[in-house]
């Protein structure tokens, strides 16, 4: 696990941007006392379990200007990213309405309106765009992942999907129903996870 400064140093995050990240911490903090926002047991690791297990997807993005993120609960990693990436913009999904309020009012104190959206309802009934890269973390398997944002996917999208121990059984599964090339990266937060980056993602 690490801490707020081990954070710092191994993303090379500047001070204001740090500033940033503390006060979604103290948000977080505040609201989860009223609604179950992350699990009880990780918010003492936040800067490990959500804050840096959530960055390091940004590396991995390549040159993406529009994210994509599915399901994006209390902002990992989508409103981690946007706080990392200034030059990016950013539409969280998400269909469960307190957990979008709660996404607006971290939007709001740290002034990212102009560049993250965030869109209460199913990812189903967006309206259709292209987006450079999609993500989602802990929401659903590959294939469900690759059904549902498909539309919303060109053909150079990339997808980065932070995936647990089951990633090869869920690769299994995804390739019968669509073609797409792809490498596993070890994530740097869980040794038994891996990240899924996948492009060309189309069905069979």
């Amino acid at each position: 696990m690490i801490g707020r400064n081990d954070f710092a140093a191994a993303y090379d995050v500047p001070r204001e941007t740090l500033a940033a990240l503390d006060t979604y911490a103290a948000l977080l903090a505040e609201w989860q006392q009223r609604m179950n926002l992350v699990g009880p047991s990780t918010l003492p690791h936040l800067w490990s379990r959500h804050f840096a297990d959530s960055a390091q997807l940004l590396a991995l993005a390549g040159m993406g200007r529009g994210w994509l993120d599915i399901g994006a609960g209390a902002g990992f990693p989508g409103l981690v990213l946007a706080i990392l990436d200034p030059d990016a913009r950013f539409t969280l999904v998400e269909s469960i309405a307190k957990k979008c309020r709660f996404l607006e009012a971290v939007t709001d104190a740290l002034g990212l309106g102009a560049r993250v959206t965030i869109d209460n309802r199913r990812i189903e009934t967006l309206p259709r765009q292209k987006f450079d890269i999609v993500t989602a973390r802990a929401l659903a398997s590959l294939d469900q992942l690759f059904g549902w944002a498909l539309p919303y996917a060109g053909s150079g999208t990339k997808w980065v999907l932070p995936k647990g121990a089951r990633v090869e059984a869920e690769l299994a599964i995804a390739i019968e129903r669509f073609a797409f090339d792809y490498s596993l990266v070890p994530s740097r937060t869980d040794d038994a996870a891996r990240i899924v980056v996948a492009s060309g993602v189309k069905r069979r």
